[in-house]
């Protein structure tokens, strides 16, 4: 027999019911006793720790309360109090916990939040016991706490470089509204590196390039601004860039489309192929 109580008939409820979609053929009796209290009167102990009560228990604290414990070490541990960057924080840990994240190596060396849990209940349940959960939550999970909190940590830097990136990319649209076009249209080729071209198909080269730099505006973004191909561009400031690529996820072509918006088609290196072909009979 199990005994587990949950500080709301809710709750008590919600595993009741993760129990119930889990024991049918574990021959286990559930009962909700007085609304807060959920008993587990398995036939065969070890199997139905191991396959019911462990994982379901597990499945109840992922779903059901990470989401809060999340939020709460947000607010009351790095003090973030405003609700739409809790949110943005809370998004990117999700996201890096759901393994969506997999640019990020510190994380790929934590252990899975699953196997803490489940460890920590293996180490805690034995038969005719009952316990709060609440109680199990704040005394048996410090290493499931401390999992969390690495990873809101990992989230919060993210949130700040991205941050920055959003102020990095505002201050160089700001700059362009400010500009005047040197050239009105350019080309611009990824194919195992960045290359800018003329309008007319020529290329312009290094020190073409590091001509048109305003070295005033390189010096105000120092940390962040590419020199060989961002500072140029955004010095010409043209009206148009057509950006050839077999990769439009790639940082630089994001980043360009971020900056300069509208002013961006994007086109597959096989088209400037073609133009190149065009132009060149048009020519002969």
């Amino acid at each position: 027999m199990l005994e587990i109580l949950f500080g709301s008939p809710k709750e008590a409820e919600t595993i009741y019911d993760i129990f119930r979609s889990m024991c049918k053929e574990l021959h286990s009796e559930l009962q909700i006793i007085n609304q807060h209290c959920v008993k587990i009167s398995p036939k065969t102990w070890d199997i139905s720790i191991e396959q019911l009560v462990i994982p379901g228990m597990v499945r109840y604290i992922i779903d059901h309360k990470e989401h809060q414990i999340i939020l709460t070490i947000i607010k009351e541990i790095y003090y973030f109090l405003d609700e739409e960057e809790q949110q943005q924080i809370l998004h990117i840990t999700q996201s890096i916990i759901e393994g969506e994240r997999t640019d990020l190596p510190r994380v790929q060396h934590f252990s899975l939040r699953d196997e803490i849990l489940s460890d920590a209940l293996v180490q805690f349940l034995r038969p005719n016991l009952c316990f709060s959960f609440t109680s199990f939550q704040k005394f048996r999970l410090q290493k499931y706490m401390a999992r969390i909190r690495d990873y809101v940590d990992v989230a919060i830097e993210e949130y700040k470089m991205e941050q920055e990136y959003q102020n990095f990319i505002q201050s160089l649209r700001d700059y362009l509204t400010t500009k005047d076009s040197v050239i009105d249209s350019i080309s611009i080729i990824h194919d195992k590196g960045y290359f800018v071209y003329h309008s007319t198909n020529q290329k312009m080269m290094n020190q073409e390039l590091k001509k048109y730099t305003d070295e005033t505006f390189v010096k105000q973004h120092p940390m962040y601004i590419d020199k060989d191909l961002l500072a140029p561009i955004v010095s010409i400031a043209p009206n148009w860039i057509s950006l050839y690529t077999d990769d439009p996820f790639d940082g630089m072509v994001q980043t360009i489309q971020n900056i300069f918006q509208e002013r961006v088609l994007i086109h597959s290196l096989n088209e400037f192929s073609a133009h190149i072909r065009t132009g060149e009979n048009r020519s002969q």
